[in-house]
């Protein structure tokens, strides 16, 4: 008897997380789950803009998914230029991977010329919605970038 109890209870402890977007024996599924594959910045001379990203998202559970929301920081010369999220509607195949391209579109009040490779850097998160679950996997890209304006710093002389 004993020995049926732990082996209904090893069994309910592997198959019972594997419901609903949880991840058996991957702690750090989430975290590697989404890619960054391209990263455009542009700033035009009136302070309008865009954010162009292409993602590859996996899903790593064993249960289908629905993408519902992306979510972003951009850093551009060491600064906080804008925070956004953007709804999207996507089906993700258990175990599957899909490209996902979002849009923001970008506004600083001012902007300031500037020449050559600007240090940029990236931060977000795509949700994940398995039912009435949702997970979120982060994504981080940075690097440099040629711009033609960038929003100036605080106090900064034009």
């Amino acid at each position: 008897m004993r020995t049926r109890l732990l082996v209904l209870g090893a069994w309910a402890a592997l198959a019972g997380p594997g419901c609903l977007g949880a991840v058996p024996l991957k702690p750090r599924a989430y975290d590697e789950a989404v890619r960054v594959e391209s990263l455009d910045v542009d700033f035009q001379a009136d302070g309008s803009g865009l954010l162009d990203v292409g993602l590859q998202v996996k899903n790593p559970a064993s249960d289908p998914a629905t993408l519902t929301a992306v979510d972003f920081e951009l850093w551009v010369d060491g600064r906080r230029v804008a925070t956004g999220q953007q709804q999207v509607d996507a089906a993700l195949p258990p175990q599957g991977e899909a490209p996902l391209r979002v849009l923001f579109p970008l506004s600083a009040e001012r902007v300031v010329p500037v020449t050559g490779a600007v240090p940029v850097r990236l931060r977000g998160g795509v949700v994940l919605r398995f039912g009435g679950t949702e997970r979120r996997a982060s994504f981080r890209a940075q690097g440099s970038r040629k711009l033609t304006h960038v929003p100036p710093l605080e106090g900064m002389a034009e």
